[in-house]
């Protein structure tokens, strides 16, 4: 096969050797060792990859029984593995017959499943995604709001909190904050965009708020929000919308969706408050 040319991270498999002969005298490969810390992130993506491509080729039909079958097998041999260093794992093969955990709830009255469906959020929990408010998709104040009825704790660091930006939202933060969950909110005074009423009104419905004063040196711009779920679905928006009407509804903002199940580390790093920023507690 012809290799383009240019930069890579991956693995060197025999067919990717092979061709690196081929090229000929005119090309050079530039290889290194791996690094211990990191390398298991490179045989990740190769067996995901071709476990991509296996799952992906089974007659539909047939394709959940066998997408099953050779998950199983894979998940034997990894189980042989750790009971050899006295890790053994069990009860991780896939159950019969093959479903879809998509709740777990407490029991109300038959309301289970009606709730469960109506507390989704409109993106898939497994799913990223790029929200820019275009014409013919859901706005970023739609989507966000239907993020609050499964989180767990809610975190937003937004240099900008508007009146405007904040009715947007307003019954989908009542809604969450009169059921007890924690709501956290670090925003700024930066060119006194952040109105007073919008934060005294987070601090009515029971949001934890500190404020950066710091205008000069610090001068954050960050927006973001984190929604923690203890199952380990969290999810996160990080882009360019502040909360005001516009940002929440038709502006031409970016913001990208990011899912625990395909970008944990940066969710993780995302929890940690930022420590460059001095905060004063406003009101709690």
């Amino acid at each position: 096969m012809t290799i383009p040319r240019g930069l890579y991270e991956t693995l060197l498999t025999e067919a990717l050797a092979d061709s690196l002969r081929e090229a000929g005298s005119n090309f050079e490969s530039v290889v290194a060792p791996l690094d211990p810390g990191d390398s298991y992130l490179l045989f990740v993506r190769l067996v995901r990859d071709v476990l991509r491509r296996v799952l992906m080729s089974f007659p539909a039909e047939e394709r959940i029984a066998r997408q099953a079958a050779v998950s199983n097998q894979v998940i034997e041999l990894l189980n042989a593995e750790l009971a050899a260093r006295g890790t053994e794992e069990s009860g991780n093969r896939i159950a019969s017959p093959v479903e879809q955990l998509l709740a777990f709830l407490e029991r109300k009255a038959g309301l289970g499943v009606a709730t469960a469906a109506a507390s989704r959020p409109a993106i898939p929990l497994t799913t990223s995604d790029l929200l820019m408010n275009a014409r013919g998709e859901p706005n970023l104040g739609h989507v966000l709001a239907r993020e609050f009825p499964s989180a767990d704790r809610i975190d937003l660091i937004c240099a900008f909190i508007r009146w405007n930006g904040l009715r947007v939202l307003g019954d989908s933060l009542r809604a969450f904050c009169q059921g007890g969950r924690p709501l956290r909110v670090l925003t700024t005074t930066y060119t006194g965009s952040t109105e007073r009423r919008a934060l005294d009104l987070l601090v009515e419905l029971g949001a934890k708020v500190k404020v950066s004063y710091d205008t000069q040196m610090t001068r954050l711009h960050a927006k973001a929000w984190l929604f923690h779920r203890d199952t380990g679905f969290s999810t996160a928006y990080i882009g360019s919308s502040n909360l005001s009407r516009a940002a929440m509804v038709d502006g031409r903002e970016w913001n990208v969706r990011l899912s625990q199940a395909d970008a944990g580390p940066i969710l993780e790093k995302f929890g940690s408050s930022p420590k460059s920023v001095q905060w004063v507690i406003r009101v709690s």
